[in-house]
């Protein structure tokens, strides 16, 4: 092959060496210098660098060619410098190196086309499951060629045209064909290189350009929840979505005949513990997808997907004008995909299934995106708080109106209430400090349930005259004030028409609108806000419409206040009863989906902190929300220990707010020394200062008057470093 790629860094050399014989070519001749010493690190002919000695691999395949039923394909490999990495060796024990061939299929009489694997192998003893097969270039030391600069030829061993494969795919030449490139190296040192590339073309006619593919969604939209540490599937190997595409495909299915086509799976693992189906007597139970691994079976039946309405299918398949088939699922021609939520026998069905079904021949894809409308209906309704007085008696009043897009009220009986759920109006003050003190107002005492009568009237127009007594504080006129709206209005399902909560149709949607907030003893004051520390659009576009409980946006501060109370948390292995946090913070760090490491799903790699905080343009550039020393004077309550001892009784204890935020993720696991280190340089963690007496209210002070150094050393960039991700 023709090498008309050229090396910049070599271009610089023969450069300078150009300029190095021009610069002698005049005056007397110096005195000949001493021998140069052996030169290193490369060998005869190559240029770039050696593979081994590579910190990264970036892979692209830049032609293939076929003939005769063998194809041929040109890659090269660099480092992310663009320097060639040459050195790629059948014989390297650790270069496994592979591709992969798939083929896109088209379905007669619908819309529907997918990637179908090629080279594929059975994974049962009865010859009736497949996977997809690899080249290997260590199987065919012969059919790799090193060009010495960082490209590379390899011709395939496998003869497409005489090859029986396992599956009964027959190749098509005609057809849109991928090739695949997984490598992984593992060496000894622990150092890995992991990379995947695609390259899509038709062999009989070699075209790229312009050829049918399969485009429904991106792996930047996985992104929006998972990380890409958390997409590393098979031990690190495939990275690329399109490598999942052309393998996890109809085709392939584990030993046990359990679908594992990627539509069929990713809906069936988000379902988690919500997927059920029917047993061998058709009552409906839990069915997690389970399918055999390595290491067993493996049931996907832990918490999942996120969003609510569950059926939001858009958080997925988004509306990219750059995806060639965006809209492909909307004609929802694979029933193999709905299965994947829905089950080979979906509880839903009152009859035995017809092994040839359809979903299309009775459902359509509409009662989907129909599960979001009373949440969009529902983003567009408001709340308005005027009137608002606090008397001498710390008595609020104030008058509210619920009003949908077109300002008409909301009557009361479409007012949401049931069990936990109420439709409650938050008071809450001192929001640019982070919410008022726990020990002086619970937000117990601080939510306002609109129907209950001895807080709230409703008046005959539909307006809402509420009046609470509330432990405010004596200068409460001087200090931001909210008012927050938590509540639901009912909806038809599937439709933005109002109704009756009473109604057996009745679907409740929280609305979304603004808090009220003032200063009561001067209208013109600049009302504070908290900082900024959440970036509330990553977590709803993740979570989509609705949090856990009581949301109207990212509003958990309100109540989950630093200084929270604890709660129980189980018991230790020493029978002693265990404590967490509520707190905002501690349950965000903890919660499940966004811990990994320590027992966490993975799904959410917190400790990049960039994927929930944000970052404001600030003076002198970006403020990020996790920089430390931002919160002094705060209070945050913790556990005493996570690892208590055989005699030793968790208790509740205060901490500073940078310490809190570091104890929040690694109490359980910080030396004596760690926490000795962030006491020397200010923390505050304790009963008290003294760690002698009990008294709680002490140990509140203690905490608000730590004068913490952390932020000195802990930059934004530094703590991303020790987490290991960079800004």
């Amino acid at each position: 092959m023709l090498n008309t790629k050229k090396n910049k860094l070599w271009l610089l050399l023969a450069a300078a060496m150009t300029m190095g014989v021009a610069g002698c070519s005049d005056g007397e001749d110096g005195k000949n210098g001493a021998d140069g010493q052996p030169g290193g690190g490369g060998e005869p002919g190559t240029s770039g660098i050696h593979i081994d000695m590579a910190a990264e691999a970036v892979a692209n395949i830049s032609n293939a060619t076929y003939a005769d039923g063998i194809i041929t394909v040109d890659f090269d490999l660099e480092n992310k410098q663009n320097i060639g990495l040459y050195g790629l060796s059948a014989e390297n024990e650790y270069h496994d190196f592979r591709f992969s061939l798939a083929q896109l299929e088209t379905n007669e009489g619908s819309e529907l086309k997918q990637w179908i694997s090629l080279l594929n192998e059975t994974t049962n003893d009865a010859g009736t499951t497949f996977e997809q097969g690899f080249e290997q270039i260590k199987n065919c030391a012969d059919c790799l060629v090193d060009h010495k600069d960082g490209t590379y030829t390899y011709t395939f061993d496998t003869n497409l045209t005489t090859t029986v494969d396992a599956a009964g795919v027959v190749f098509d030449p005609a057809l849109t064909q991928r090739i695949a490139i997984e490598m992984q190296f593992e060496y000894a040192s622990g150092h890995e290189l992991a990379e995947n590339a695609h390259y899509d073309w038709i062999p009989s006619t070699n075209a790229t350009e312009g050829v049918e593919t399969r485009e429904l969604v991106t792996l930047e939209t996985c992104y929006t929840c998972h990380q890409p540490d958390s997409l590393k599937a098979h031990g690190g190997r495939r990275l690329d979505l399109e490598n999942c595409q052309s393998c996890h495909n109809g085709i392939v299915s584990d030993p046990n005949e359990v679908s594992v086509e990627l539509g069929h799976m990713i809906h069936a693992i988000h379902m988690g513990p919500e997927r059920e189906g029917k047993d061998a007597e058709g009552n409906v139970v839990p069915m997690p997808y389970t399918i055999a691994g390595y290491g067993g079976d493996h049931a996907f039946d832990y918490p999942a997907f996120p969003t609510k309405p569950f059926m939001d299918c858009a958080v997925c398949h988004v509306q990219d004008e750059e995806l060639a088939d965006k809209d492909l699922w909307l004609a929802n021609a694979n029933a193999n995909a709905c299965t994947g939520c829905h089950t080979d026998s979906p509880a839903q069905h009152k009859s035995d299934k017809n092994p040839e079904f359809t979903c299309t021949d009775c459902h359509s894809v509409e009662v989907h995106s129909e599960a979001a409308k009373p949440y969009q209906a529902a983003k567009e309704y408001s709340v308005e708080v005027s009137n608002v007085t606090i008397d001498a008696a710390n008595l609020i009043k104030f008058d509210m109106k619920i009003m949908d897009a077109n300002g008409e009220l909301v009557a009361k009986d479409e007012i949401y209430k049931q069990g936990y759920s109420k439709p409650y109006m938050v008071v809450s003050w001192d929001v640019e400090k982070d919410y008022p003190d726990y020990n002086q107002a619970p937000y117990s005492e601080r939510r306002i349930d609109i129907k209950d009568e001895t807080k709230a009237t409703w008046n005959a127009d539909n307006t809402v005259s509420v009046a609470v007594t509330i432990n405010f504080p004596a200068d409460i006129a001087t200090r931001s004030l909210e008012v927050l709206p938590v509540l639901k209005v009912c909806f038809e399902e599937g439709t933005d028409k109002r109704t009756a909560c009473d109604a057996d149709n009745a679907y409740p949607a929280y609305v979304q609108t603004p808090a009220y907030r003032t200063v009561l003893g001067d209208a013109e004051a600049v009302v504070g806000e908290r900082r900024s520390i959440v970036d509330d659009a990553k977590c709803q576009s993740c979570h989509s419409f609705e949090f856990y409980h009581d949301s109207n946006g990212v509003n958990c501060m309100a109540c989950h206040t630093n200084d929270k109370s604890l709660k129980g948390n189980g018991e230790a292995s020493n029978g002693v009863a265990l404590l967490k946090s509520t707190s905002f913070m501690y349950k965000a760090h903890k919660a499940k989906g966004h811990d990994n490491g320590h027992g966490g799903s993975g799904t959410i790699l917190k400790t990049d902190c960039t994927t929930c905080h944000s970052a404001v343009e600030g003076y002198g550039g970006l403020k990020y929300g996790f920089e430390l020393g931002r919160n002094a004077g705060q209070a945050h309550t913790i556990p005493s220990t996570q690892s208590p001892t055989a005699d030793e009784a968790v208790k509740t204890w205060y901490a500073s707010p940078d310490a809190a935020a570091c104890i929040s993720c690694h109490q359980k696991y910080l030396s004596d020394a760690a926490m000795s280190h962030m006491e020397l340089n200010g923390a505050y963690i304790g009963p008290n200062k003294d760690k002698a007496a009990e008294d709680l209210s002490d140990t509140l002070g203690n905490a608000k008057d730590a004068k913490e150094a952390c932020a000195t050393c802990h930059t934004p960039e530094k703590i991303m470093g020790h987490h290991g991700f960079t800004l």
